[in-house]
Formats: C-alpha cells, sequence, structure tokens
C-alpha cells in the first residue's frame, strides 16, 4: 500500500517561539478582560444581592416598589428615548444637507458639524450655564433690554438635559447617516422611477434600506450614551432625578448595595437597547451591488428646500460654535467681571497664569494628558493584535474574548465605576494583590476598559483594509510573520488605528462620571477641576480649563480628518446624477 502523497498528509503543529509568545499573550489579555470586566460586573451583581444569592432577589423588588426610584427609572428611560429622537431628528437632516445640498465650503461645514463630539460634556454643559443659566449672559442680557430682574429661561431639569445631550451626540447620526447616503444605487433609484414611483417611493424603497441600519446603529450608541450621562443631570437638572445621579449619590453614602442595585438596573437597560438595536441592524443589513453607482439627486432647483436646509444648518452652526466662543472669551475675563457684569470686560491673562504657574492647578491638566495617554496605550497593546489575529475567521475563544473586550459597549460609565469599587477597594490578584481604589491607577484602568470597544473596532476597521496579496507576496520574497506586520500590515493600518485612539483619547480626557466616582487626591482630573473650581468661584480659571481642552481637541480633530478622512464620510466617492 502506497503512501498518502505530501499534499494530503496531515499537518504537524510546529510549536515556535513565535506561537508560544502569542499563546501567552492571548491569555494574558484574557486574564485581564476577565479580571478587570467580567469579575466586576459579577461581583457588583453579587453585592447587588445583599450577599443573600437569589434570595435577594428581593432587594430588586423593593427598589423598584419604591416611587422614587421608579421616577429616576422612567425618567432614565425618558431622557434616553427624547435624546435618541432629537439627536436622530437633527443629525439625519444635516446629513441630508451636506450629502444633497451643500456645495460650497463642505470640508469646513463637516469640521463645525463635528467639533461637539470633539469637545467634553462637561465642558459642553459648563458652557451652557455660562450662558443660559440663571446668571449666564444671555439670560442677564434678555433681562436687561427687557427690563425684567428674574431670570428670563429656565435652563435646566428634562429639557435642558435632553438639549446638552443632543448638542453633543448628534454626531453619531450625521457621520454615519451622511456614510449610508453615500452608497444608495443610482440605478434602484432609476427603478423605482420607471414604476412611476415619485420621491415617497424612492425615499422608502432605495434611500430607507441603505440608511436604516445606520439609524439603527446610531440610536443604540446615543440611547446608552444618554441613559448613562452623568454631567448633564448633575450640573442642570435640578431636582430631575435620573439613575445616574442616583448612583453617585449612592456611593458618597457609602450605600454600596444600593448603587450596586441602580448599576445592574441602568446595566440591564443598555445591554437590553443594545441587543434590540444590535438584532435590527442585523435583521436590515443591506450589501452594495458589484456594479453599484452612487446617486445624487439634482437638488439645485428646489430653492424651498434649500432654504429650509440652509437655514437649519445655520441655526445648528450658531448652537455650536457659540459655546466654543463664549468659555475661550470667558477665559480672559476675570472671575469679578463674570460674575458682576452681563458681558464681561475685565480682560485678563491670569487666568491661564494661574494655571501653568500654579502646581497645584496645573496637576489636574497634568494627570488627565497622562492618564489618557495610558489608558489609550494600555487599550491598543490588547486591542491591535486581537484585530489582526482574527481578521480571517473567529474560533470559539477568540469570539468568546472579542465579545468580552466589547461588552464595555453597552455599559455607562457609571456602571464601569461601581463594577472597579466593588472589586478593588479590597486585594485582588488581579491587582497583584493590593487595593486599587485610591490609587492613581484606577482611574487609567477604568479609562482603558471604556476605551477598549472604540479601539478595537476601529483595528478591526483597519485591519480589513489591509490587502492579502501584499502580505503573501511580502512571505514569498522571505520576510517572516514579524517582519511581515511590521512592513507591510504596520504602515497601512496606522492612519484608521490612530484616528481610534485619538477619538479615544479625548474622550478619556474629559470624562466626567467614572472620574468623579473614582479620583482621588493624587489623580484628579481636569473634568472634576472645571466643576470645583466653579463652584469655588473661580469660573475664570474653570474657563480657561475649559478652552485648553477645546484647543487641544481641535487640533486632534484636525489629525484625525486628515489621518482617516474617507472613514469619516468626508472624502467623495464616484458618483454620477441621477
Amino acid at each position: 500500500m502506497s503512501a498518502a502523497p505530501a499534499s494530503r498528509r496531515p499537518r504537524r503543529f510546529r510549536v515556535t517561539p513565535l506561537r508560544v509568545a502569542a499563546g501567552a499573550y492571548f491569555a494574558l489579555v484574557a486574564f485581564l478582560a476577565v479580571g478587570y470586566i467580567l469579575v466586576p460586573a459579577l461581583q457588583t451583581a453579587g453585592v447587588s444581592l445583599d450577599g443573600q444569592g437569589l434570595a435577594g432577589l428581593s432587594v430588586y423588588g423593593d427598589f423598584l416598589a419604591n416611587p422614587v426610584n421608579q421616577t429616576a427609572v422612567l425618567n432614565t428611560l425618558a431622557v434616553g428615548a427624547a435624546s435618541t429622537l432629537t439627536c436622530g431628528v437633527v443629525g439625519t437632516a444635516l446629513a441630508v444637507y451636506v450629502r444633497f445640498f451643500c456645495r460650497r465650503h463642505r470640508r469646513l461645514v463637516q469640521i463645525l458639524l463635528m467639533s461637539p463630539v470633539m469637545i467634553p460634556g462637561v465642558v459642553i454643559v459648563v458652557a451652557f450655564v455660562q450662558l443660559y443659566g440663571e446668571s449666564g449672559m444671555v439670560t442677564r442680557a434678555l433681562g436687561a433690554l427687557l427690563g425684567v430682574e428674574g431670570p428670563l429661561l429656565g435652563f435646566g431639569g428634562f429639557g435642558g438635559i435632553v438639549f446638552v445631550i443632543t448638542y453633543t451626540q448628534y454626531v453619531y447620526f450625521y457621520l454615519n447617516v451622511y456614510t449610508a447616503l453615500q452608497y444608495v444605487d443610482a440605478s434602484v433609484v432609476e427603478s423605482v422611477r420607471s414604476l412611476g414611483g415619485g420621491l415617497g417611493r424612492v425615499v422608502r424603497d432605495a434611500v430607507l434600506p441603505v440608511v436604516r441600519p445606520a439609524v439603527i446603529v446610531s440610536a443604540m450608541t446615543t440611547f446608552v450614551s444618554a441613559v448613562g450621562s452623568y454631567s448633564a443631570p448633575a450640573l442642570i437638572g435640578g431636582t430631575y432625578r435620573v439613575l445616574s445621579t442616583q448612583i453617585v449619590m449612592a456611593k458618597a453614602n457609602y450605600d454600596m448595595v444600593l448603587a450596586s442595585v441602580e448599576v445592574m438596573v441602568l446595566l440591564a437597560i443598555g445591554v437590553a437597547a443594545t441587543a434590540l438595536c444590535s438584532g435590527l441592524a442585523r435583521r436590515y443589513r443591506t450589501t452594495a451591488g458589484a456594479r453599484a453607482v452612487y446617486w445624487r439627486p439634482d437638488v439645485g432647483r428646489s430653492r424651498v428646500a434649500r432654504g429650509l436646509f440652509t437655514a437649519f444648518v445655520a441655526v445648528q452652526l450658531v448652537v455650536v460654535l457659540l459655546p466654543v466662543a463664549v468659555i475661550f472669551y470667558l477665559s480672559l475675563m476675570s472671575t469679578s467681571s463674570i460674575m458682576a457684569e452681563a458681558f464681561p470686560t475685565g480682560f485678563t491673562l491670569g487666568n491661564y497664569e494661574a494655571v501653568f504657574t500654579n502646581p497645584r492647578t496645573f496637576r489636574p491638566l497634568g494627570n488627565s494628558l497622562a492618564m489618557a495617554l495610558m489608558a489609550v496605550g494600555a487599550g491598543l497593546l490588547l486591542t491591535l493584535p486581537v484585530a489582526y489575529a482574527t481578521r480571517k475567521g473567529r474560533s470559539l475563544p477568540a469570539a468568546l474574548l472579542e465579545g468580552l473586550i466589547m461588552l464595555p459597549w453597552c455599559m455607562p460609565a457609571s456602571v464601569i465605576a461601581i463594577d472597579l469599587i466593588n472589586v478593588f477597594s479590597a486585594p485582588s490578584v488581579f491587582s497583584l494583590g493590593r487595593p486599587l481604589i485610591g490609587t492613581f491607577e484606577i482611574l487609567p484602568i477604568a479609562y482603558a476598559v471604556m476605551a477598549l470597544p472604540l479601539l478595537l473596532s476601529s483595528a478591526r476597521v483597519a485591519v480589513g483594509g489591509v490587502r492579502e496579496n501584499a502580505e503573501e507576496a511580502a512571505r514569498s520574497l522571505g520576510a517572516g510573520p514579524a517582519r511581515t506586520f511590521t512592513s507591510v500590515v504596520l504602515p497601512a493600518i496606522v492612519p484608521g488605528v490612530l484616528a481610534g485612539a485619538i477619538l479615544a483619547f479625548v474622550r478619556t480626557m474629559g470624562e466626567y462620571t467614572m472620574s468623579a466616582l473614582l479620583y482621588g487626591v493624587h489623580n484628579r482630573p481636569i473634568s472634576v477641576s472645571i466643576v470645583t473650581t466653579m463652584q469655588e468661584y473661580h469660573i475664570g480659571v474653570s474657563m480657561a480649563y475649559g478652552a485648553l481642552v477645546i484647543a487641544l481637541c481641535c487640533v486632534l480633530l484636525f489629525a484625525i480628518l486628515r489621518l482617516d478622512a474617507a472613514r469619516l464620510g468626508i472624502d467623495e466617492v464616484p458618483r454620477r446624477r441621477g
């Protein structure tokens, strides 16, 4: 009996140093993901049961039976639903305008419309307080103009919270819908028209199927972010109760059982919304044809539509730019002038001098820079190899690891913070046998956990764009796996990876919710200092903090646009008029 051909012989698994190193690395990633994501979540679930096991489920019954808690849950859902609706309307309308109506200065308009996502939410809230609060510039100006002594604007409560969230979160709808509109197939549009369909049928049969998945994904992201928002409810919500503020109050009162119950309820809301939207997105997923010609309608003759959209965008740009301008303006004014005058005139550079010359005042800025860099660096080290190793298919262990890394996507910041508090208030094997709460390291760890889904998603997109024939060519020339990665793969994925890293850096720089729960004397971040300095009536210094953060974010926004313009939908795709 002859031996089997060499090509049919089973390949023997060879143990090489590279495979040993890769196995050790992925074991480390799994260890860290379990220790800092899964175990804290399970620990919080256990704490919420008050140490009674399944019998502790009665705690949830008592919680939901309390009218105050019912109000907080319903208010949280109302904020999430209303914010998702308003963000959807604003973001979709802006996407339609920029895609179909905007012909001049499109790049500048897009940069301005995207800028809110690059500005930390706490900075935006402070700016709106300075504009529309009881002693805000617009409020006092209107009062002086009309001769009214009391405040005319009631900025706050449910309306104020939704307004601020809409301002900061509409960008998700705008970006996703704008990108989706680029892939409406002109041949489908022509088919609808040939059957006698008007504009309504074109939108329903040709545009909506392409745009719907983008709307669903945007709704998921916006809803989860809105229900977990803390800065707006805490600073302008007043007596309007939501779960995020309740969690911080319970933690401040050292009632970790109540805080854990509230966290689990908030997590359940986030997971349910994510599961629902993910299922809908898969159901309505569409693919472009191999020879698709992308549609651009001729709207040049539609003067009424152009005028309405232009006016809407003009108002939106004013709303976007006014808070930024106010922060920079007030950062150059003395605190006494800000508090005494409707339009302050006490020009000074003392606010910036106080930030850069006083070590105590500068430390929060240095802390935030260092902690954001640490978090993003650690996140890249954990996610980039995972994205590269699983680009051609996923085994069950790899799928579980990716799912674990993506879990924080549906976990609001307060949930992550309480999870970490419940585990690392005491020594743990995952922290080398020492407690982490109260140390400098806890905030970079929390920031890294929050950034992992974003970094993994951007790494997946970047790695997916690498051409396989380029890798094969490098291997055919004798390059090993390590050299192929460094000389072929890495240069190709750097722009996309850096774009995701910059966005994650900006989000961590201005993160306020988990910072308020986890910071200590050694790691006080700039987001907390912006709020505390304003509450201490050092308003000018608070505005200088905000101006510095905005300036840094704007520089990074330009960097993102240069690194990954195509992914953000700025570059035009080939098209012809439909």
